[in-house]
């Protein structure tokens, strides 16, 4: 290495230095690419599960509330018209349900849905139960399922 001239010696640290620049910028592009893969699989499968999830919770929270309103209410044609929103709102939950049945995209996503609509008939059979009670102006029998059975389910 002494022998060679200054000239060389700086061509060669340069070569060497360039050499290592491309070396960083092919390893920092591999993983922008593996980063770009996750953000995608993140924007694009999981989002939009949560998304439909968070609608779910969301009409499930709206439909126990106007099954409490219409427990609370004594007037036919009040009654009426609760059950007119919990039919809307059960419908709209079909839709929901089969928007995400679309989402999903692994067994154990599987598995936990499957879990969920069973107890979803459950608790629409009880319900229903309740609602009846409230039909008939029953409330206490009612309000005693919705905050024992249903709440559990």
């Amino acid at each position: 290495m002494k022998n060679l001239k200054i000239s060389t010696r700086l061509s060669g640290a340069f070569a060497l230095l360039v050499l290592m620049l491309v070396g960083l910028a092919v390893a920092a592009m591999a993983q922008l690419s593996s980063m770009r893969a996750a953000t995608v699989e993140i924007t694009d499968i999981w989002l939009p599960s949560v998304d439909v999830v968070d609608a779910i919770d969301a009409q499930t929270a709206e439909l126990r509330l106007v099954a409490l309103n219409h427990i609370m209410n004594t007037d036919d044609a009040a009654m009426a018209k609760i059950d007119q929103q919990l039919i809307a709102g059960r419908e709209k939950m079909v839709q929901l349900r089969k928007k995400y049945e679309a989402l999903i995209n692994s067994p154990e996503e599987k598995k936990l849905y499957d879990e969920f609509a069973s107890n979803w008939t459950k608790y629409i059979a009880v319900n229903d139960t309740a609602l009846a009670h409230s039909r008939k102006n029953e409330n206490d029998q009612a309000l005693a399922i919705v905050q024992s059975e249903s709440a559990k389910i």
